[in-house]
């Protein structure tokens, strides 16, 4: 908005990309002769030297005679920020027009999106956003900063005769009005109370509490803006890459990728799209990205991308330096300690939310629940038993279904339907219009051994292996292979940890740990141990063998010697997440450990 020949003012919203990026193609456009911008006067002297630390953030805070501490962080997503270093970069003076009387902003009713307005064009969305805004009262503490501020842009157009001016919307109606008043041009201002100012970098943890965007999208921004071959800058798609990278630097192993795959993250974006629309925005919040991820990929992976989203890849590598940690209301200094303080950059009410996510432990307390686990004492997680007992009785249906499915007899309608009406059969004969029925035999014997293979050929990754016995007659006799749970422990006495591969005896029964007697047999793997192991103490012929691949001749032959059959059902039939939460599982140092260990473990 040229708001006078040789001055054009921006209405801006703190923290928001758009208007960020706004205002650095108006530098790429156009020359200007000073900037003046929207902050406190009584930060003019520290701003030049924060803004220099940049991509390291900082953040500036004044303490007043009574004690109030305001601050704002040094966001290079800020509209403010930006233009102040941009006018830095081409050697332009910049001033700091705003009101030096701080006191806490007036939060902002709820405005359109900035997404919106790559859409509507700048000019248009501004219209929208004053429209939304109620005029501010004629001696409100807004209209006191609006005449400040139009004062001093009077004083600048006498010094210089191109001045690009950055106010912010919560006061933009007043300076504009103020600045066409005569009586703008003489005003003097009582002297303001002197502030001790002080400059230091955020600590990472809390960047997320001091920038208006996510720290992960801030990185890809300041990134962004050193390529000079980089695409333009999309929130949204900086939103995938948030979830495609999360995906590919936290999960190494194969079959974890392999559950998260393309079309599973897609379902987790359009899920993230959904909820995003439900609560009337364009562009996500942080709850909304790691509710989708949850939903998708579980506490895992919600966990995860959350670590992700609040990343800023700009720290500094110098180990003394003193960081002030910024809270919700809350700043911790050196100079000055935990207090109270105000952010002049937040435009709007905090909103909380909840949401359920186990995090995962620290490395001391992992040392810790190392020094006190007892290698005696080891049970399992009860909702993972009814998990896998479930599994395992529809194995035994599916895996009857599948040996009588050779027996089925076909035959044409004539008085009874029998086991029901043959719909493959009656189609094949479509063109005679008779319909064949089908006999299905009663089934030869039973299943009471399933053998399920994850992984055959990474012996070294599972060096745990047990035989578990059942707690009560509903339950099976597990023999397993797993990682050693030492490797991951989540919570006081509880291990999480993978399958390598596990069978499972039912009706359970007393006996020996399979491992312990087939060492000396000279079998290649742990899985072919696992499977001979099975195959002694099954009682029925037939044993369900669920693997990527068939099961070798070597194997076969040895299940035919011990009067065997392996019927082999595929592992890919299976759905991925089906396998993902059947495969991880969780071992407790105990029975007393079960009453707390929901409190620790995700899902």
């Amino acid at each position: 908005m040229i708001l006078n020949p040789g001055i054009t003012i921006i209405p801006y919203l703190h923290g928001s990309i758009f208007f960020a990026r706004y205002v650095r193609s108006l530098f790429l456009k156009q020359s200007f002769d000073c900037i003046a911008v929207d902050i406190p006067s009584v930060f003019q002297q520290s701003l030049g030297s924060a803004i220099d630390k940049l991509p390291l953030v900082s953040v500036l805070a004044a303490r007043t005679v009574s004690d109030s501490i305001f601050y704002f962080p040094i966001d290079p997503c800020d509209a403010s920020i930006e233009a102040v270093r941009q006018s830095m970069q081409n050697y332009k003076p910049f001033f700091c027009i705003g009101s030096p009387y701080l006191k806490p902003p007036t939060p902002l009713p709820a405005l359109p999106d900035p997404y919106a307005a790559s859409r509507l064009g700048f000019d248009l969305f501004c219209a929208l956003c004053l429209k939304a805004l109620e005029n501010p009262e004629k001696g409100s503490g807004n209209d006191h900063e609006g005449q400040y501020i139009a004062s001093q842009i009077h004083q600048l157009r006498t010094r210089f005769s191109n001045i690009l001016v950055l106010v912010h919307f919560r006061t933009f109606i007043r300076t504009v009005f103020h600045f066409f008043q005569e009586k703008s041009c003489n005003l003097k201002f009582e002297d303001h109370d002197d502030c001790s100012i002080i400059s230091s970098l955020i600590n990472p943890d809390h960047l997320y509490f001091a920038l208006g965007e996510l720290p992960f999208i801030t990185g890809k921004y300041e990134k962004e803006r050193h390529d000079l071959f980089a695409e333009p800058f999309d929130e949204i798609e900086t939103i995938k890459d948030l979830f495609r990278e999360t995906r590919d630097d936290y999960y190494t192993q194969k079959e974890e990728i392999i559950s998260l795959s393309p079309v599973r993250i897609q379902a987790a974006l359009t899920f993230l799209r959904n909820l995003t629309v439900s609560s009337g925005r364009l562009m996500p919040s942080l709850f909304d990205i790691v509710e989708s991820a949850k939903g998708v990929g579980g506490n895992s992976f919600a966990l995860r991308i959350l670590k992700s989203a609040r990343y800023y890849p700009y720290i500094s590598i110098e180990e003394d330096s003193d960081y002030i940690g910024i809270g919700i209301n809350r700043i911790s200094t050196p100079q000055w300690g935990v207090a109270d303080a105000v952010n002049l950059f937040r435009d709007f009410d905090l909103q909380w939310r909840t949401i359920s996510i186990k995090p995962d432990p620290s490395l001391e307390r992992k040392k810790k629940y190392r020094f006190t686990w007892n290698p005696f004492g080891m049970c399992s997680h009860i909702p993972e038993d009814v998990r896998i007992e479930r599994f395992n009785a529809y194995i035994r249906k599916k895996s009857l279904k599948i040996m009588v499915e050779d027996f089925i007899k076909n035959e044409k309608f004539s008085s009874s339907v029998k086991d029901g009406i043959d719909i493959r059969e009656t189609l094949r004969n479509w063109h005679t219009g008779d319909i064949y029925v089908k006999e299905i035999p009663p089934s030869r014997g039973k299943i009471d051994t399933v053998i399920i293979i994850f992984d055959d050929s990474h012996d070294q990754d599972y060096p745990h292996c047990a035989t578990w016995y059942a707690e009560h007659q509903e339950e099976s006799t597990l023999s397993f292979y797993a990682t050693d749970p030492f490797d991951n422990l989540i919570g006081p006495g509880i291990a999480q940890c993978n399958y390598g591969g596990l069978a499972l005896l039912y009706p359970p029964k007393q006996i020996p740990n399979v491992f312990e007697i087939t060492k000396d047999m000279q079998l290649p793997n742990l899985a072919a141990r696992l499977t001979i192991g099975s195959l002694l103490f099954s009682q029925e012929r037939v044993i369900a063998y669920i693997a990527q691949k068939k099961p070798g001749v070597f194997l076969r032959n040895l299940a035919s010697k011990y009067k065997k059959h392996l019927l082999w059902i595929p592992i890919n039939t299976f759905s991925n997440e089906t396998l993902r939460r059947l495969r991880k599982f969780h071992i407790l140092n105990g029975k007393t450990v079960r009453s707390w260990a929901g409190r620790f473990i995700g899902d």
